[in-house]
């Protein structure tokens, strides 16, 4: 084999390597060291928690408001404590869904956080309605994760 030939194998090989060096080493420093990430099972629970335990929460009023099935049983109730409380009840037993898809927005490497978005389901009896969320997710200095959603109106 000629020598500039062995010099061009010997420099692909060298290149694979290289190649696969930074794939495991992931040179943008978003790696595990590197701070929060938007879609961990964490940040998604604690989005989830932080909007379902908000008494106001217009998600869900939004979803009881229009259940066919909701609106059926306080049109059988001759007061309105009776339709609140079947409101209260509808409200309650709503479902939270964060859809699979988040999409982190911008990463503060300085403060450790990150911000988030992804659509966030409420169902409620017959009725789904859907919202975007802003979250930001950070990581404290004793390495604890804190999530914070941005306060929305539907």
């Amino acid at each position: 084999m000629s020598t500039p030939m062995k010099h061009f194998r010997e420099g692909q090989t060298v290149l694979g390597c290289l190649f696969a060096l930074g794939l495991l080493s992931d040179c943008s420093g978003s790696g595990s060291g590197a701070g929060p990430e938007c879609d961990t099972a964490d940040a998604r629970n604690s989005v989830v928690k932080i909007v379902s335990d908000d008494s106001n929460n217009a998600l869900v009023n939004y979803a009881a408001r229009n259940s066919s099935t909701v609106t059926e049983m306080a049109k059988n109730t001759t007061t309105e404590a009776e339709k609140s409380a079947i409101l209260e009840k509808a409200r309650k037993g709503a479902a939270y869904k964060l859809d699979e898809t988040i999409r982190m927005n911008s990463r503060n490497k300085t403060k450790r956080s990150v911000t988030c978005s992804g659509l966030l389901y409420a169902t409620v009896a017959d009725a789904t309605a859907e919202k975007e969320v802003d979250f930001k997710v950070e990581q404290t200095a004793d390495g604890k994760m804190s999530v914070s959603v941005t306060p929305f109106q539907f």
